[in-house]
This record gives structure tokens, sequence and C-alpha cells, in this order.
């Protein structure tokens, strides 16, 4: 084999391994770092959390949230907002999303209550054929604020 074509092997796969080993989260201002600039919610609002994790297997789509169907935030990869909303009853939704049983939640919050809201992605696996075509699923879970707070510090901010 020639030189110039098996140096040209050794870098093809050199690249490729390197390319292979990143899958670390993106880059961005995370949110343990504005947290303490963020004002505590008000009285007569009550704060909605929605984030998401980030992860090379899922869904690549950007999907929109929204609160009794009008869209509050984009479902962020490995991203974290929020929204301060009156209080009442909401159906927390992502529309883009397949048929799939339960996937939609309804919460009934008070003034002054904290929601956190993670957008969790599966994606059907590829098809051959556009006859076998899903759409990637998203669902809406509804998490304890302990395990929430832990989760969120290390997501990307988006206001």
């Amino acid at each position: 084999m020639p030189k110039p074509l098996v140096r040209a092997l050794i870098l093809a796969t050199a690249l490729g391994l390197t390319a292979c080993a990143g899958g670390e989260e993106p880059p961005g201002t995370r949110f343990a770092q504005v947290a303490p600039q963020i004002s505590p919610v008000a009285a007569d609002r009550a704060r909605f959390f929605f984030y998401r994790d980030y992860s090379l297997y899922n869904s690549m789509q950007r999907p929109t949230i929204t609160l009794n169907g009008a869209p509050v935030a984009v479902s962020e990869i490995g991203g974290v907002s929020y929204r301060d909303m009156p209080p009442g009853t909401y159906v927390i939704s992502v529309p883009y999303s397949a048929f799939y049983p339960y996937k939609d939640k309804t919460v009934t919050v008070a003034g002054g209550q904290t929601i956190y809201v993670k957008i969790q992605s599966n994606v059907y696996e590829p098809n051959i054929t556009l006859i076998d075509y899903e759409p990637d699923i998203f669902v809406v879970v509804l998490v304890d604020p302990a395990t929430a707070q832990t989760e969120i510090a290390s997501k990307r901010y988006f206001p």
C-alpha cells in the first residue's frame, strides 16, 4: 500500500476516534451560576421550571412546551428555563410529540408554589422506509423539588 494512502487512513482514523470521544454537554452558562440572581417567586405567581437532560441517544428535536395550549418555552437539550404564571390549573404538554398515553400532565398550582417539569425524550429506531416512520416521543414528568434542584444545577440556562 502506498505511503500517502496509509497516512491518509491513519489521519482519518484518528479524526474519527476524536469525534467519537466527544459527547460532553455543550458549553454555556450553567443554571447554578445564575440561580442566586433569580428573585424568589412572588406570592401571586406560580413558577414552572422546565428542563431536559442531554444525551446523545435521545431526540435532538427542540419542541415547544405549552401550558393550557399556549407556548411558554422551548425544550432545550441539556437546558433549563422557567416561567412565572398566575395560580391555577394547567395542562403541561409537548404537542410535537407522537401519540403516547399519559405524556401530558395536569397540575393545580397556588401562589408562591414552584413546579419542576422534566421533559423526557425517546427516539424511535431508524427505519428503512418512510412507511414505517414514527416520530419522537416527549413525555412530561413532574419531579420532586429536591431531586430537580440537584438535576438543574448543571443544565445550561435559557432565559
